[in-house]
């Protein structure tokens, strides 16, 4: 665990002991359940590629912190963070047959029903 990880979950279990009676109130509190939900999160293990953009950047003329700030967000999976893709039901496919639409509005409607599903 490093350093900074080790301090914030330091403050983290000192927020929570009964001294701090005000702890959930207020935009402080808002503040401490992100830290507590980013510390859940597994560390992320450095890594080759991330060393060599971060590298890279500085090179450029990139503040170190800002290039592994941007190391780490382009590294990290899009897939994860993507929710799975909601396809049309059964019962949408029997509205559109019913619906006597032609092949033009058919598409319309259709992809306004993805789209409404997916965003």
């Amino acid at each position: 665990m490093t350093k900074l990880r080790q301090a914030a979950k330091a403050v983290v279990d000192r927020w929570d002991t009964p001294a701090w009676e005000w702890r959930d109130q207020g935009p402080t509190a808002d503040l401490m359940a992100d830290l507590r939900t980013a510390l859940a999160q597994p560390e992320q293990e450095p890594s080759q590629w991330r060393d060599m953009v971060v590298v890279s950047l500085v090179r450029e003329g990139i503040n170190k912190h800002k290039a592994r700030e941007l190391a780490d967000h382009f590294a990290t999976p899009l897939a994860a963070a993507q929710r799975p893709w909601q396809g049309l039901t059964d019962e949408d496919r029997r509205k559109f047959a019913a619906a006597q639409y032609d092949w033009e509005d058919l598409l319309i409607a259709a992809e306004a029903k993805l789209k409404e599903r997916n965003t």
